[in-house]
């Protein structure tokens, strides 16, 4: 049950990631853009927290290999970090290219090989 719940966790994160960085990509810096881009922020910020706090339950509570974890904090370091770096690029939204497969192979880990 908690390896489901986890997964769920980590699906809805990627999502709420996805949406974020979906908002960080405008055109011109109108006003309105500007505050997507903010608000897209502030969605990965939270997704980076559920996906940092997945990471450390998978790892510490289920047992599960650090590499599980190193493939669910990817995202993390990779798109939030970037986006917190450079918030004007699209540096992020390019680095999700190889940051979600690496938290979906993770979280498929978690899910279809059972813990030894």
């Amino acid at each position: 049950m908690s390896r489901i719940l986890l997964a769920v966790v980590v699906v809805a994160a990627l999502v709420l990631m996805g949406r974020g960085l979906g908002e960080q990509i405008h055109f011109e810096n109108t006003g309105e853009a500007v505050a997507a881009a903010r608000h897209g922020a502030r969605s990965i910020g939270w997704a980076c927290l559920l996906l940092a706090l997945a990471a450390a339950y998978g790892w510490l509570v289920l047992g599960r290999s650090p590499w599980v974890a190193v493939g669910l904090m990817a995202p993390v370091v990779l798109c939030g970090g970037l986006t917190w770096l450079m918030p004007d690029s699209l540096w992020g939204v390019l680095a999700a290219l190889v940051a979600v497969p690496a938290a979906g192979v993770a979280v498929l880990v978690v899910l279809l090989v059972p813990r030894r």
